[in-house]
């Protein structure tokens, strides 16, 4: 095609036809152009095709994160559940009559803590890579980053928890024998320690801090949990 149009174009040369030559001119260049333009159409067309097909295998990445975020959210729930009910065992020896050593065993269950997990491996692929404007519908890519954000507080209240109220305050409380428990010769604890009143009040404080500390742990997941399962859906409707 090429050729003939060369020839064509030296033909009306030949003929020194110049109103003819610079229609047909302008003729060639709009075909360039057009081809130019189809071209970049197409490009373009295959690019948005790649993009959408990377943003719903990366939407589909982010849901297994968050399927695995839900259960270890459920874990930390379940774990501060279990502390509370110890807390209320707790409560029940804190008397008289009651087993100072079974007391002692409960305390020092209730010096543990949880580590809070969070699953953000793909988020930060997303974010490193730039991925994150590939999620076109831009409420979606606000609640995606919004409720990682919520992740990273969440991990942050946890963290401190363990670190100020559980290591430095109860945990302490129980490593330094502030039940106030005493041995006999065998190194066993003697069961019938009586507390006076104001041990009562003391011990009775630190299971309402331990209780306190699991309580707002809790709470925190549950809201955590139910932006969850919202994120989890909206990617759904989204990729379906």
């Amino acid at each position: 095609m090429v050729s003939a149009l060369r020839k064509i174009r030296k033909k009306l040369l030949e003929q020194n036809r110049a109103q003819r030559y610079i229609l047909y001119a302008i003729g060639e260049i709009l075909l360039v152009v057009i081809g130019i333009l189809i071209a970049l159409q197409i490009n373009t067309w295959n690019k948005e095709k790649q993009n959408k097909a990377h943003e719903i295998v990366t939407l589909k990445n982010l849901k297994a994160d968050l399927e695995i975020q839900k259960e270890l959210i459920k874990e930390q729930i379940d774990y501060e559940l279990a502390v509370i009910a110890q807390v209320d065992s707790a409560k029940n020896y804190v008397s008289d009559e009651a087993n100072k050593a079974v007391l002692n065993r409960l305390f020092r269950e209730l010096a543990a803590r949880h580590t809070f997990k969070a699953n953000r491996a793909t988020f930060n692929n997303m974010i490193s890579g730039g991925s994150i404007n590939l999620v076109r519908n831009e409420e979606l890519q606000n609640d995606v980053i919004r409720y990682f954000q919520r992740l990273d507080y969440v991990e942050s209240v946890v963290n401190n928890n363990n670190l100020y109220m559980m290591d430095s305050n109860f945990g302490l409380f129980v490593a330094n024998n502030g039940l106030g428990l005493e041995v006999d010769d065998n190194n066993e604890i003697i069961s019938t320690k009586i507390f006076d009143s104001r041990e009562k009040a003391t011990v009775f404080a630190q299971l309402n801090y331990r209780l306190a500390s699991s309580s707002s742990i809790k709470d925190i997941n549950k809201i955590l949990l139910e932006v969850t399962n919202k994120l989890i859906k909206d990617i759904d409707d989204y990729i379906n």
